[in-house]
């Protein structure tokens, strides 16, 4: 099957896609270069090889699949009636709320205006059901529509935790579960963003949802999608890819900051400093280079901002058995695709923080205990061990501001 690969209505390449295992391959016709997808669009300005490049855009292209190691895989591919997540993405032109690529079939006249699904309703009840159980849409109360059910972005939604896309009043939002010891990621997720709103940093706003079926319970996280439709994310592995060595150490930082300025974001250094602050309160062991990175716009392909702080969840020694709790030091990932010590952040912080802000996160710590009260029921928590989670999380916003505090990094309040 030959398609269009498009960036909305932009025609970009002709390629050519395996019938059986749907991987590109053969030959290629190049169309427009600088709408590319970022990542290929760095193999040709390396002058990578043909071979090199499809290898490239099959890479690209399994970012958007639903993978085999999926908590839920064999229950979407036995209700989609498809052996993979390759097979999967190709049922409704690959469109994702993620960016604005899409495959267009070279016979068929359809525009990006026909079938995104910024603007256009989509059938979630079938993904969601089978992600969640039968009859877990009935907790949402909302309508299914009369759409097929291959039209939809789940279609493309990556990642290992079991998530589903849904639409409600025109506003396209993510539902995450959990998939570590304990499953209080969602509330990780909303005191993240809490954090976040206090230090002032861009961030996911998100919230709790409860679903119920005749077999389980679960709590998951709500948030809308970060981006509009003249709006794609690029992954910060991606972007690091304009250099030709990554370290996969903390001094890529240095490198990820330098290419931000470079291409005109306000203030990287100190978003990122932020983001990073917070996966030290929070004890973060899923920064991946994935897990964060800036938004472009598709039209001018200018670099509009850091994305927004999101995917936090796995934190506060979540998937760590309590008698390896730690909250006085523990480990965090940055830049890198191994933990290390939370400590080693401390040489990147650079940045000031008021003495008030602090005092506004101390109120967190009460919340926090308080979510994890409302919902022990979702989540496998005894009272001792909500108890010591909370101390811990205080203990944590504690340390920083003693660690800050020897930098000279803390600004006092003034009275009037």
């Amino acid at each position: 099957m030959k398609y269009y690969l498009m960036n909305k209505n932009k025609e970009l390449m002709i390629l050519q896609q395996n019938d059986d295992d749907f991987l590109f391959e053969n030959d290629f016709i190049l169309l427009n270069k600088e709408a590319l997808p970022f990542s290929i669009y760095q193999d040709f300005k390396k002058n990578k090889t043909h071979k090199e490049i499809i290898k490239g855009i099959n890479e690209w292209f399994s970012t958007r699949i639903v993978p085999n190691y999926r908590d839920n895989k064999d229950s979407i591919f036995e209700e989609y009636q498809v052996r993979d997540g390759y097979e999967l993405a190709n049922k409704h032109y690959a469109l994702s709320l993620s960016d604005q690529y899409w495959l267009k079939p070279l016979d068929e006249n359809i525009s990006w205006e026909d079938i995104n699904y910024f603007d256009h309703d989509y059938d979630g009840k079938d993904f969601f059901e089978a992600t969640y159980g039968k009859d877990s849409f009935n907790t949402l109360n909302i309508e299914s529509t009369s759409k097929s059910k291959y039209t939809t972005p789940n279609n493309t939604l990556g990642g290992q935790l079991k998530k589903a896309w849904i639409k409600v009043n025109n506003e396209n939002y993510l539902l995450k579960g959990s998939g570590t010891l304990y499953a209080f990621e969602p509330i990780n997720e909303v005191i993240a963003s809490k954090i976040c709103e206090i230090i002032n940093v861009p961030y996911v706003k998100y919230s709790l949802k409860k679903i119920q079926t005749k077999r389980q319970q679960t709590l998951v996280s709500v948030c809308k999608c970060m981006i509009n439709s003249s709006q794609e994310i690029i992954p910060a592995y991606q972007v690091l890819q304009e250099e030709n060595q990554l370290m996969h150490s903390k001094d890529d930082f240095y490198v990820y900051i330098k290419i931000l300025e470079d291409h005109g974001i306000q203030n990287a250094d100190e978003k990122v400093q932020k983001m990073l602050m917070l996966d030290y309160i929070m004890l973060n062991e899923d920064r991946h280079l994935n897990n964060f990175g800036i938004i472009r716009n598709v039209d001018t392909l200018k670099w509009v901002d850091v994305c927004p702080i999101f995917d936090t969840g796995r934190s506060n020694n979540c998937n760590v058995t309590e008698k390896y709790w730690d909250f006085n030091v523990g480990e965090v990932k940055c830049f890198t695709n191994y933990l290390i010590s939370s400590e080693e952040l401390l040489d990147l912080f650079t940045i000031s923080l008021q003495e008030k802000t602090f005092e506004r996160l101390k109120e967190l710590v009460q919340v926090y205990n308080q979510l994890l009260k409302e919902n022990q029921s979702y989540i496998q928590l005894f009272d001792i061990q909500i108890e010591k989670l909370t101390e811990g999380f205080s203990r944590r916003i504690d340390i920083l501001y003693q660690k800050l505090m020897e930098k000279n990094l803390i600004k006092k309040s003034t009275s009037r």
